[in-house]
């Protein structure tokens, strides 16, 4: 009866069915809690996943809330068509509320020297090829202008036209010079052009080498037709402002106006503020609280035990988790939060129209909060950027939870460790669910043979018994 290879053979007893449910009872429990404990931390790890991400978006809108001129905002208009305005209003954090006739008179210039139009009267054309020969000994010539620029340009012997053009616009020290040349059909005249702008900057060309030729390009020779460089001006309300360029930046407090072309009335300019950029990024604010609240929610509020679909009881794996019940409860403390030092009506929350439901959602009441705009806008920026308010108490405590080395951080670091863990769990008791099945597998498999033995004995004995009995 050696020879058994399968459990029962020999007594005729189903043995393979023994072994299967000690196995199963000896798997059972442990197996069930080794599941449960994978489904906990699966869980636990998609919550701290979703909890963070959630944090990190509100945290971005936290940040812009710090910056009024961005959050609760001020805009400029000018009832110009798009595209087509002839200037262009930039708002600073310090921008009030106003009406502005703005006319624009003279835009900055950069200054122009040009070779004098030597055929006139009958004259004789200074250079008649652009391969004309421009120095016949080597010479320097210096372009500067009053701001302090400067340039120094070396003019080698047999220098042409051309190649004068070619070096100005390609030298290391070049600060915005442009020369090009024009044939007029009976002459080749040279142009040089300065991006350099306002009154008195205009661009100075100064022979400083040994070759005289080269006073046919200087300011002083009489030879370059000079149109200086002018400043930018207009009028505000009447009064008059300059700028050495086409940006006038705080000519208003807080306001910056680009020029781009001469007007020939006033344009009005209209600074107040934007409902619908306001109202959006408070909804965003919004959104972004509520986000952050419903997953902790979907993930963890605590609910009444309830019956599942196969009959059993069930609740949520991380009903009551005392880090994100803790979470969830100082959010809803910073967002009923007063502050003291914010402009009257305007210290919470609620006050300028955010209000909170009974499960701590919150809501943007449109109607309050447009009143607060046309009263005091500054005051609702102010209740969010100032110091200790609204964006920097949320901004303290997102960061906590969210930063690399912060709350939300350290649990998943730990929940990861605790993966490891589980997955050596679940090996080291497969082995020893091997082992085991091995073990009742000999012991039922002596059984089995020493049952064999037994059977085969006793059916010898009938056997010869019967032959007596015959």
């Amino acid at each position: 009866m050696t020879g058994i290879t399968a459990a029962g053979i020999g007594s005729g007893l189903d043995l393979e069915a023994l072994i299967d449910v000690s196995v199963q009872a000896e798997r059972a429990g442990k197996d069930d809690r080794l599941k449960q404990t994978k489904a906990t931390l699966d869980v636990t790890l998609s919550a701290v996943g979703s909890v963070k991400s959630a944090l990190s978006s509100f945290l971005a809108i936290l940040e812009k809330a710090k910056e009024p001129s961005t959050f609760i905002p001020r805009v400029a208009t000018t009832g110009e068509a798009e595209g087509n305005e002839s200037l262009i209003v930039d708002l600073g954090s310090d921008a009030t509320n106003g009406n502005y006739s703005i006319q624009v008179q003279q835009l900055a210039k950069g200054s122009t020297l040009t070779s004098i139009d030597a055929t006139a009267n009958g004259g004789t054309a200074l250079y008649s090829s652009q391969d004309d020969v421009i120095a016949t000994s080597d010479g320097q010539l210096t372009f500067s202008t009053a701001n302090g620029e400067s340039m120094v340009l070396d003019v080698a012997a047999g220098t042409t036209l051309k190649e004068l053009r070619e070096q100005i616009n390609s030298h290391e020290n070049n600060f915005g010079i442009s020369a090009n040349l024009i044939d007029t059909g009976t002459e080749i005249r040279l142009a040089i052009s300065s991006e350099e702008t306002g009154d008195g900057n205009t661009l100075t060309l100064t022979n400083t080498g040994a070759n005289s030729e080269l006073d046919n390009f200087t300011n002083a020779s009489g030879k370059m037709d000079v149109v200086d460089a002018t400043s930018a001006s207009i009028t505000i309300d009447g009064i008059e402002a300059t700028s050495s360029t086409n940006d006038f930046k705080d000519v208003i407090s807080g306001i910056s106006i680009n020029v781009k072309k001469v007007t020939s009335s006033p344009v009005s300019v209209g600074i107040a503020p934007s409902e619908d950029k306001a109202i959006e990024n408070m909804k965003a604010f919004v959104d972004a609280y509520n986000k952050v609240v419903s997953e902790i929610d979907k993930y963890s509020k605590p609910e009444a035990v309830v019956e599942g679909e196969d009959g059993a009881s069930s609740r949520k794996e991380l009903s009551g988790d005392a880090m994100f019940r803790s979470l969830r409860y100082t959010l809803g403390r910073i967002a009923s939060n007063g502050y003291d030092d914010a402009a009257p009506g305007m210290r919470t929350l609620y006050g300028i129209g955010v209000e909170m439901d009974k499960d701590g959602v919150l809501s943007l009441n449109e109607t309050t909060f447009k009143e607060h705009l046309a009263d005091n806008m500054d005051g609702v920026g102010e209740v969010f950027a100032m110091s200790g308010g609204i964006a920097e108490s949320f901004s303290s405590t997102v960061k906590s939870y969210e930063k690399s080395d912060g709350v939300l951080a350290s649990r998943e670091d730990s929940i990861k460790s605790q993966l490891r863990d589980y997955e050596q769990e679940k090996l080291d008791f497969e082995e020893r669910m091997t082992s085991y099945e091995k073990t009742m597998r000999d012991k039922y498999t002596a059984f089995d043979v020493a049952m064999g033995n037994l059977n085969s004995q006793m059916s010898y004995i009938t056997g010869q018994l019967a032959q007596l009995n015959k």
